[in-house]
């Protein structure tokens, strides 16, 4: 097992990896049986498939707020794996699509899942994706996903393709893209200027499992796809 580690956040190398070292945080801070644990999930109803997603959360904890992202593989129900017990305050997902092209190496779109009115908002502009999100281009955001999905990828690579989606995410943050732990959200294609799919974002209760069950759990919901964890943490203001 690999932990890559810099100041601020933490590199899980690889499903194994993220499962073993989940399950033994869980383990030493196991919640008491009546604190309120979830699984989030998002239901996604998409024109085409869709790859490369990388899902971003913002959760509210003691020390502030934590900042990460998961790179999920594609499915129409993306399921966080890891056991939630402080508030969801933001999401939204990056995917690449090649809507539907058929031919041997089709052009990448860059797809957001977005709150629908700040997606509304990009469909009716008729603003270049530069002009909404100045200083990125889609071009690099899909080499970023399509990197941190590449389980090849060099460390150094992977550093970089995390700064850049931390960085976008950060935009996305300010600009008020995010939607809820329980609202619908729209998917938007820039390439298209045009929606690309719709979705919902619900919470599944996850109860607290005794110790014995930790590992099972976080393994099975493994599967939903957590190839790579990254956080990023942000001190409480006064």
């Amino acid at each position: 097992m690999r932990v890559f580690q810099q100041p601020g956040r933490s590199r899980l190398g690889g499903l194994f990896a993220a499962a073993a070292v989940s399950m033994a945080g869980l383990l030493a801070s196991a919640a008491p049986a009546e604190a309120s644990a979830f699984f989030q999930n998002y239901q996604v109803n998409a024109a085409f498939d869709m790859s490369s997603i990388v899902l971003y959360q913002t959760t509210a904890t003691g020390a502030g707020t934590t900042n990460s992202f998961d790179v999920q593989a594609p499915s129409t129900l993306i399921t966080d794996p890891f056991v939630k017990t402080d508030p969801i305050t933001g999401t939204y997902f990056l995917g690449v699509t090649a809507l539907g092209s058929q031919d041997e190496a089709p052009p990448l779109h860059l797809v957001l899942a977005l709150n629908n009115a700040f997606a509304a908002g990009l469909v009716s502009g008729g603003q270049d994706f530069a002009d909404i999100f100045a200083g990125y281009d889609e071009a690099s955001l899909i080499g970023a996903l399509t990197t941190l999905s590449d389980g090849s990828s060099t460390q150094t690579a992977i550093d970089d393709a995390s700064n850049l989606i931390f960085n976008f995410s950060e935009t996305v943050t300010a600009d008020q893209g995010l939607f809820g732990s329980t609202d619908t959200f729209s998917m938007v294609s820039f390439s298209t200027a045009s929606t690309f799919g719709d979705g919902i974002s619900f919470t599944t209760d996850a109860g607290v499992p005794e110790p014995a069950a930790w590992a099972l759990m976080i393994l099975g919901f493994g599967g939903a796809g957590a190839l790579l964890r990254r956080r990023r943490g942000t001190a409480a203001t006064a």
